[in-house]
């Protein structure tokens, strides 16, 4: 396997001109009257889907205007859920790091987010998605049953990325994680996404050219923390072509793809496909630069 991976002072015009330009692109909202979904979702029918704890960052870590995070719904993948037995109680699973665990041998992670404010994410809701930040979380809610996703602000290229998730009140095949290696987080249309269902399964796909394509079938695991209310870490290693997925500090499987291999942004996605409205929790995120 491989290596785990100014003091110019501008006028003050130039100054507001450029927040300005900032907060105007920070969440790219389809133009009225045009109903984005139902155009999404017309393209996708006609494309055949492919298959296929540590210090907080410095100050000088943090964007100097409001940062460019994204809004963006796209149609969710559809799948024939299995059939599952209710769910008993599961244990919260232990969060001190094993000797597989990317935390126990990384270190201090390079860019940390505990949710003590909401300053590196846009808050507040549109067409498909909310966010708002209460008690040092991240609520993130999907409105519709269309996958809805927002960025932070950082660029990474090769890393380990882990956020710490609360499911909600989930159903079956509803589904939340990480999206990541975003070219263009302003138009945030191209990415990975690496998502849980809440019946315990995984998957990773590409999204990209209006299509969604399949990298790793949903697949059971029992690293994951099946149900509703349940914390899971999930994690992502992206070394150059090199994908290794995590949950709870467990490998749950790597691949080699070359679509995304340049440095790109990351953030949250979720996709209420059997409630219709799903709100997750996210506790933490951060990311560790591989040695």
């Amino acid at each position: 396997m491989a290596r785990p991976v100014l003091a110019i002072v501008l006028p003050f015009l130039c100054l507001a001109a450029l927040m300005l330009a900032c907060t105007q692109s920070a969440v790219p909202l389809p133009p009225a009257p045009i109903d984005l979904a139902t155009q999404v979702e017309a393209t996708l029918q006609a494309l055949p889907t492919q298959t296929a704890s540590a210090p907080a960052p410095a100050p000088s870590e943090m964007p100097s205007a409001t940062p460019p995070p994204s809004a963006t719904a796209v149609p969710t993948f559809t799948a024939t859920p299995t059939a599952t037995s209710e769910l008993s109680p599961t244990p919260t699973v232990s969060t001190t790091p094993g000797s597989g665990d990317p935390r126990s041998w990384l270190g201090n992670p390079a860019w940390q987010d505990t949710f003590s404010t909401g300053s590196n994410w846009t808050l507040g809701a549109d067409s498909y998605t909310r966010a708002e930040v209460e008690d040092g979380t991240l609520l993130f809610t999907g409105l519709t049953t269309m996958d809805g996703w927002r960025l932070t602000w950082p660029e990474i290229e090769d890393f380990y990325l882990e956020a710490d998730l609360n499911s909600g009140d989930c159903e079956g095949n509803d589904h939340y994680g990480l999206i990541f290696r975003v070219p263009d987080r302003h138009a945030a249309d191209e990415g990975y996404l690496l998502g849980f269902t809440c019946d315990g399964r995984y998957w990773l796909r590409h999204w990209g050219d209006e299509k969604m394509t399949t990298l790793i079938p949903l697949t059971s695991s029992t690293a994951i923390v099946a149900g509703a209310q349940r914390n899971n870490r999930m994690g992502v290693m992206a070394d150059g072509n090199q994908l290794t997925l995590y949950a709870n500090g467990q490998k749950l499987e790597e691949i080699e793809d070359e679509t995304l291999t340049d440095a790109g942004g990351f953030g949250l996605f979720v996709g209420a496909r059997k409630s219709g409205s799903l709100e997750i929790g996210a506790q933490e995120m951060a990311y560790w630069d591989l040695p």
